[in-house]
This record gives C-alpha cells, sequence and structure tokens, in this order.
C-alpha cells in the first residue's frame, strides 16, 4: 500500500512538473511568436521606408522633368510675346499717340 501511494505521490509530482515545463513552453513559445512578430513588423517597416525612398526620388524627377517642360513652354510663350512686342513696338506707340492726340 505504502508503495502505491509513493507512486500516485510520485506521479503527481511528476505530473506537476511537466505542467510546470508545459507552461514555461507556452510562455517561451508565445514570447517567440512575439519576437517574431515584432522582427516581422520591423521588416515590413524598413522595407515600406526603403519602397517609399525609391518612390519619392522617382516622383522628384518626374516632378522635375514636368516642371521644365512647362518652363520651356513659358519660355517659348515669352519669346514669342517678345518678338510680336519688338515688331509692332513702333506701330503701336504711334497708334497710341495718335489716338491720344485725335480726341
Amino acid at each position: 500500500m505504502e508503495d502505491m501511494i509513493k507512486r500516485i505521490i510520485e506521479l503527481d509530482k511528476q505530473a506537476q512538473e511537466n505542467l510546470v515545463r508545459a507552461n514555461q513552453m507556452k510562455v517561451d513559445s508565445e514570447q517567440r511568436i512575439s519576437d517574431m512578430k515584432e522582427k516581422k513588423r520591423n521588416e515590413y517597416m524598413e522595407k515600406a521606408r526603403i519602397k517609399i525612398g525609391e518612390m519619392e526620388k522617382k516622383e522628384k524627377v518626374n516632378a522635375c522633368l514636368k516642371l521644365k517642360v512647362i518652363e520651356n513652354s513659358y519660355k517659348k510663350k515669352y519669346d514669342r510675346i517678345e518678338k510680336i512686342y519688338a515688331e509692332n513696338k513702333e506701330n503701336w506707340i504711334k497708334t497710341i499717340t495718335e489716338r491720344v492726340i485725335k480726341d
């Protein structure tokens, strides 16, 4: 009978140790999962930062190209206006002066 009680106590002790180990394994697993989750999050954030940086550079280049096109267009229009002004300046002055003097 004593052997049986000792065996029951020993089995209970082993069960408690197994439970403690299982709980520790659960805590360890949760910690590893949390660490992996944080690592993956950090990797994702770093990739996102790199991608955003690349996109920003591309957008700046595109914006510069568009700006150059617009500046060239305005330059052509300005040059055209200057040419028209140079060609018609004397005639416009003469016409305005005549109108003022007539009235």
